[in-house]
């Protein structure tokens, strides 16, 4: 009797054992299959997310794009400008220092009596050449007085156009006239259109 009781309580127990780990294996099937599901819908909803994100952002680029190239015309122009500006300041430099002074010249056609000559006068400036060498600019002229410039004078003899030149390039401020020579030939005087682009009349006393 007592065998058949204990034979009776191992099968129960082999059974319920064997329900319990029935169960446990379907709850945890169960409970992977609901969780792969909700994880695909979740990597589907942020997949869908960044697609949209994507196109928006495709959108916003084509819409963009005009206005991009745009502005590239306008930095190019800019730049464009820019480089005619300084090109012409550079210009300017250069053709200040090429500038054909002139003086006399009024007074010289309105004195009848004493019919003007022309002459070339050869200046320098001593002070300017100092402030140069040391790395300096003069308070109040350009740096083409560091290089000799011709100064055409209109004066009845070699002595007035002498006298003019100082009178009007004061040696006191540091000007030398290293020469005064009257052209002999074409070759040595200016061309009408030179005389017209490069002269710069400068009045009595005044300095450029």
């Amino acid at each position: 009797m007592i065998e058949k009781l204990v034979e009776a309580a191992i099968v129960f127990l082999i059974v319920g054992g064997m329900s319990y780990v029935i169960g446990l294996g379907i709850a945890h099937s169960v409970e992977s299959s609901l969780r792969r599901r909700f994880e695909g819908q979740g990597l589907e909803s942020k997949f869908n997310r960044y697609m949209l994100g994507a196109q928006r952002f495709e959108q916003r680029r084509e819409a963009m794009l005009p206005r991009l190239v745009r502005l590239d015309a306008q930095v190019k122009s800019a730049r464009r400008r820019h480089y005619m500006i300084n090109k012409r300041l550079n210009d300017l430099k250069i053709a200040r220092s090429q500038l054909m002074r002139v003086i006399g010249e009024e007074e010289a056609f309105l004195r009848t009596e004493r019919p003007a000559r022309k002459f070339i006068a050869y200046v320098v400036n001593r002070h300017v050449q100092r402030a140069q060498l040391d790395q300096k600019e003069h308070p109040f002229l350009s740096r083409s007085w560091a290089r000799t410039q011709q100064v055409v004078i209109w004066a009845p003899t070699i002595g007035d156009a002498k006298a003019l030149a100082e009178r009007t390039y004061p040696p006191a401020t540091g000007f030398f006239i290293s020469e005064i020579t009257e052209p002999q030939s074409d070759a040595d005087e200016l061309t009408p259109l030179q005389e017209a682009e490069m002269k710069a009349v400068v009045e009595s006393g005044g300095i450029v």
